[in-house]
C-alpha cells in the first residue's frame, strides 16, 4: 500500500506538469475567468443578442456573477508573472465576461477529495463545481450516485469537444459520460525504454529497428534480454542485465501487450485467469526464473529498477513517460530511447494498457451543469493539444522515432483501470510470489481471484 501511495503522489506531480504544459488552455485557461464583471443573475441563464438575421445568433450566458469553483490537489490559479499565466488569465477574463461568472480555484488534499465531494453532495451543497478526481475514486463516486452524467443534459458526442477516447474513458462502463478531460495526459503513457549504448556495443539491432522491421515481439524481446545479460569482465558474475523492473510492472506490461487486462471495465470482472493474462504471467515467470535476465531489486522495487537503468546496468526498462523529467533527463549515464512494449502472441498490434486516469467531474447537485461544463470547455486549449504533446515529447527524447512512439501511445491505448477496487496489493503480492518461484501463475491466480472479485463487487454495488 505504501508503494501505491508513492505511485499516486508521483503520478500526480506529473499530471500537474502536463497540465501546466498545456496551461495556455487547460488549467491555466481556467483562471482567465477571474477578472470578469458579475451582474445580477436570473433564473434564465441563456440569452440571445440582437443581430442581423443573416448572421449566426450569438448565444450568451448570464449566471448572475456566480462563483464557479474548480478543485484540484494544487492551486490552479495562473501565475501572472509568467507568459503562460498571462495568457491563461486573458482567456479567463473572456470566459468570465461571456458567462458573467467569477472563477475561483481551491486546493484540497488528494485523499480528502472523495469524502469532501460525497459529504457535500449529500448535504445539498457541493463544495466545487468541477472537481479533479484522482484515479482511485471515480468508480466509487459514480456508483455512489455522487456525480452528474453529462448525457443527462447534452448530447456528449455532438455538443462537446471531447474525443471518443475521453468519452469512453469517462463512462467507466456505464454508457454515460461522468468524467472529462481535454485529452489523455502524455505523462501517463507507458512503454519500454532501452539503453542505446548497450545495444550498440553488442552490435545488435535496437528495439526501434526491430519495430521498423515488424519484428518487435516477445521472441525478439527475450532474445535481446538473453544476449545482453552477460559478465562483462568474464569472471562469471553477471554485471550487465537485459531487463529490470518490479514484478508488478513487468507483469502488467506483459498482460496488456498480450491483449489482456487485469480488470475488465465493461464486465466488471477480474480477468487474471484469462488465457491471455495467464500466458503473460508464464512469460514473467520465465524471465525471472528460467531465462534469468531480470536484475532484481535490492530491497526497493520502486526505486531500484529505475536506478539500475539510469546507471547503465540494464538494457531495457518498462516504465512511464512521467519518469523522464524526474528520473532520467540529465541523470543518465547513456542515451535512452523509447518503443512500445513488444507485441505478445495473442495481440494483433502493439497495445498500451492505461491503468490510471485522473479526471474532472461535476458533483451531483451543481446548478446549470451543462453551462458549467461549457465554462470548463471554453478554458481548454483543444486546438493545440497535439502541438503541446509534440513539444513535450520532443523535450523528452533526442531521436524522432522515440518522439513518434511516445505520441503514438494515444493510438494504442487500452483502458485497464482498477485503482478504485483495492485489488492492487493482492495481485502485487502474487506477482512477487511468481517471480520468487513461490507460486505458479495458475495456482496463484486461482487462490486470490475470489477475494479480488469480492473487492470489486463491493464497489460496483455502491457499498
Amino acid at each position: 500500500m505504501k508503494k501505491t501511495k508513492q505511485l499516486v503522489v508521483i503520478s500526480l506531480v506529473f499530471v500537474l506538469m502536463f497540465v501546466m504544459s498545456a496551461c495556455a488552455g487547460s488549467n491555466s485557461a481556467n483562471n482567465e475567468t477571474n477578472k470578469a464583471a458579475a451582474t445580477n443573475g436570473s433564473n434564465s441563464a441563456i440569452k440571445e443578442t440582437d443581430k442581423p438575421s443573416e448572421e449566426p445568433i450569438e448565444v450568451k450566458y448570464d449566471l448572475g456573477g456566480r462563483e464557479i469553483v474548480f478543485s484540484a490537489w494544487w492551486d490552479g490559479t495562473p501565475n501572472p508573472e509568467t507568459p503562460e499565466g498571462q495568457k491563461a488569465l486573458a482567456v479567463q477574463a473572456e470566459v468570465e465576461k461571456k458567462y458573467n461568472v467569477k472563477i475561483k480555484y481551491i486546493a484540497l488534499d488528494l485523499f480528502q477529495t472523495a469524502e469532501k465531494l460525497s459529504s457535500t453532495v449529500m448535504a445539498g451543497e457541493p463544495f466545487a463545481d468541477v472537481v479533479l478526481v484522482a484515479h482511485i475514486y471515480p468508480e466509487t463516486l459514480v456508483k455512489g450516485g455522487y456525480i452528474t452524467a453529462l448525457d443527462d443534459y447534452m448530447n456528449v458526442k455532438e455538443d462537446t469537444k471531447l474525443s471518443d477516447l475521453i468519452i469512453k474513458s469517462g463512462s467507466y462502463g456505464t454508457g454515460k459520460t461522468y468524467g472529462f478531460l481535454s485529452g489523455v495526459a502524455l505523462y501517463d503513457q507507458t512503454g519500454l525504454f532501452y539503453n542505446k549504448r548497450i545495444f550498440q556495443d553488442a552490435g545488435m539491432p535496437t528495439p526501434t529497428e526491430l519495430q521498423e522491421q515488424g519484428k518487435w515481439d516477445w521472441n525478439a524481446f527475450v532474445d535481446a534480454a538473453q544476449k545482453l545479460t552477460i559478465s562483462k569482465n568474464g569472471n562469471g558474475t553477471i554485471d550487465q542485465w537485459g531487463l529490470t523492473g518490479s514484478p508488478a510492472e513487468l507483469s502488467k506490461h506483459l498482460i496488456h501487450s498480450n491483449d489482456g487486462v487485469i480488470f475488465d471495465e465493461a464486465s466488471g470482472r477480474v480477468t487474471l485467469d484469462s488465457p491471455n493474462a495467464l500466458e503473460a504471467l508464464e512469460m514473467m515467470n520465465k524471465l525471472y526464473n528460467e531465462y534469468k535476465v531480470v536484475k532484481r531489486d535490492e530491497g526497493n522495487d520502486w526505486e531500484d529498477p529505475a536506478r539500475f537503468f539510469r546507471e547503465g546496468k540494464v538494457a531495457m526498462y518498462p516504465g512511464g513517460l512521467w519518469e523522464i523529467p524526474n528520473r532520467f533527463q540529465n541523470q543518465m549515464v547513456d542515451e535512452y530511447a523509447f518503443v512500445p512494449f513488444p507485441k505478445g502472441p495473442k495481440a494483433n498490434d502493439y497495445i498500451m494498457g492505461l491503468t490510471q486516469m485522473h479526471i474532472n467531474m461535476i458533483p451531483r447537485g451543481v446548478k446549470d451543469p451543462e453551462i458549467v461544463y461549457k465554462i470548463w470547455e471554453d478554458m481548454q486549449d483543444f486546438e493545440n493539444i497535439d502541438k503541446n504533446n509534440r513539444t513535450a515529447a520532443e523535450s523528452m527524447f533526442s531521436d524522432e522515432a522515440s518522439v513518434e512512439n511516445a505520441l503514438n501511445t494515444f493510438n494504442i491505448t487500452k483502458f485497464s483501470r482498477y485503482g478504485a477496487y483495492s485489488i492492487d496489493s493482492l495481485f502485487g503480492d502474487l506477482f512477487k510470489d511468481i517471480s520468487n518461484s513461490k507460486a505458479t501463475p495458475a495456482a496463484g491466480v486461482a487462490r486470490i481471484l475470489p477475494q479480488m472479485q469480492a473487492n470489486v463487487d463491493k464497489v460496483l454495488k455502491g457499498e
